[in-house]
């Protein structure tokens, strides 16, 4: 039997329910199937599976779906999925793809009816949280999976640090974000090369953005508040960055490169981060890559213009 270490959601021989295809969201096939495969294989009933930023309910349905499929009812009596997220249409994004996808929304309008009706067939397994994450807490209850795919902002990563990694369970617990492969959410590589020494990396780059981690040795407090704080300074938070370079693979290293460009424009660095971005180009040729890297370049190119234009 395939273990977490061998990725099964990569092998093409490996079987995975059709129906996993059939929820609209943001998570792609093989995100899909590494959900499907957690919720059925890996999750064992010691904690509960907690989806932050569930959105349109795609991966907390292939989290349990894997979990009903892996004959695992319910955790203390409880349904064993946790899915946190506003559930309203709070910026254009949102509510354009809902629109599109669904029915036409309004600003500030629920769509938790959408999530229920997409992960309907698995309802008896999942408690919606809806409302406001920065005001949401955890029950104290250990997490078994932590899929976190609400870290849009800093302060959003640092709430879900301090309020759920406390309870990951040491030598079991499997973290995925799954927002890592972008360069717009610096916090996330920091954050987690800061707790390098905890977890071991499980998968790199599930297609498309996720990144997977199993917790080897307990979090200590100390580390969480300072997350939970975010009270790296500067020089810590490159330093953090430069190393993630440069333990990096090849295919993962120009997006850690370009992660780095763009907290120098956090940092309001423009002149370093315009000169850094210049050498980025010239090295990786973006002319000609396809990557996703490749394309964000060119939007922070474009901020870095803006700001350098309007003297700020």
């Amino acid at each position: 039997m395939l273990t977490l270490n061998d990725r099964p959601w990569k092998k093409d021989g490996y079987a995975f329910p059709r129906h996993l295809e059939n929820p609209r969201g943001m998570v792609g096939p093989e995100e899909r199937r590494c959900y499907y495969w957690l919720g059925k294989n890996w999750y064992s009933g010691k904690g509960f599976i907690v989806d932050a930023g569930a959105f349109l309910g795609a991966s907390t349905y292939c989290f349990a779906a894997g979990v009903k499929d892996g004959g695992h009812g319910t955790y203390d009596g409880h349904p064993p999925i946790h899915a946190y997220d506003y559930f309203k249409v709070v910026d254009k994004y949102v509510g354009e793809t809902i629109s599109k996808e669904f029915r036409p929304v309004e600003d500030g309008e629920s769509y938790l009816d959408i999530f229920e009706y997409q992960t309907g067939r698995y309802h008896e397994l999942i408690t919606a949280h809806p409302g406001d994450f920065m005001k949401q807490k955890w029950t104290g209850d250990p997490i078994e999976i932590l899929f976190i795919d609400i870290a849009k902002t800093q302060p959003l990563n640092s709430h879900a640090v301090g309020e759920f990694f406390a309870h990951l369970i040491p030598d079991r617990s499997v973290l995925v974000h799954q927002d890592y492969y972008h360069c717009w959410h610096p916090y996330i590589h920091i954050s987690m090369e800061f707790f390098d020494e905890e977890f071991e990396l499980v998968d790199e780059l599930v297609t498309h953005q996720s990144r997977v981690w199993r917790l080897t040795k307990p979090l200590p407090k100390s580390k969480i508040d300072r997350i939970r704080n975010y009270d790296l300074d500067e020089t810590e938070r490159n330093n953090l960055l430069e190393v993630a370079i440069e333990k990096s693979s090849a295919k993962m290293r120009p997006m850690l490169e370009l992660v780095k460009i763009w907290q120098l424009c956090i940092d309001k660095k423009w002149p370093d981060a315009d000169v850094a971005l210049r050498n980025f180009r010239e090295k990786h040729d973006v002319f000609n890559r396809h990557e996703l890297w490749a394309k964000q370049s060119f939007d922070v190119e474009s901020h870095i213009a803006q700001k350098l234009d309007s003297g700020n």
